[in-house]
């Protein structure tokens, strides 16, 4: 009889638990949607870009972002060639949204120089690490692609002015939206 009422009890205790409200430390996420985006700017190179050598990446500009409309973005990432001369760089970069929500993703690509030290083509993958507002505990992956222009170079490559660099994300995120956390 004991252990009837004992079994009893867990299985009420567990129902309670299932239909209780999250507390505030542990809002309930979102279900995974679509985000995807494009972001355009101006980007430069500190440091020597060589082989061996290691350099800084830095990108800021403007662009458009599902679940986050009009943004600024800010990328820096540490870049330097492999032995096939192909450029691996790892960094974040920050959305900030109008109402000043961001989310900040920590990305890995590879880059092909094309032309004559002209362009790069950039493929790679991206992950949610930090965000503020709606975006305190967001969770996401995803893709990026990107084109640029080197800077100084002779040529504009993919019809983008000298030292603009193009960005698409896609990917999936969870969040939720009536989060306001910092």
């Amino acid at each position: 009889m004991k252990k009837v009422l004992f079994s009893a009890g867990v299985v009420v205790l567990l129902m309670l638990a299932s239909v209780m409200p999250v507390s505030a430390g542990h809002q309930q996420m979102g279900p995974e949607v679509p985000i995807k985006g494009t972001v355009l700017g101006f980007h430069e190179v500190d440091g020597v870009v060589a082989p061996g050598g290691v350099w800084q990446f830095f990108s800021s500009g403007e662009g458009q972002m599902s679940h986050l409309g009009r943004v600024e973005y800010s990328l820096q990432q540490t870049s330097s060639f492999d032995a096939n001369f192909t450029v691996i760089s790892s960094g974040t970069t920050t959305f900030t949204a109008a109402n000043r929500d961001s989310l900040v993703i920590a990305h890995d690509v590879e880059s092909v120089i094309v032309g004559n030290f002209d362009g790069f083509i950039i493929e790679g993958t991206w992950i949610v690490v930090d965000g503020s507002g709606r975006f305190a505990n967001a969770t996401g992956h995803g893709t990026i692609d990107a084109v640029g222009d080197i800077p100084d170079s002779d040529v504009t490559m993919f019809g983008l002015a000298e030292g603009t660099a193009k960005f698409t994300l896609n990917g999936k995120i969870s969040y939720n939206a009536s989060d306001r956390s910092e």
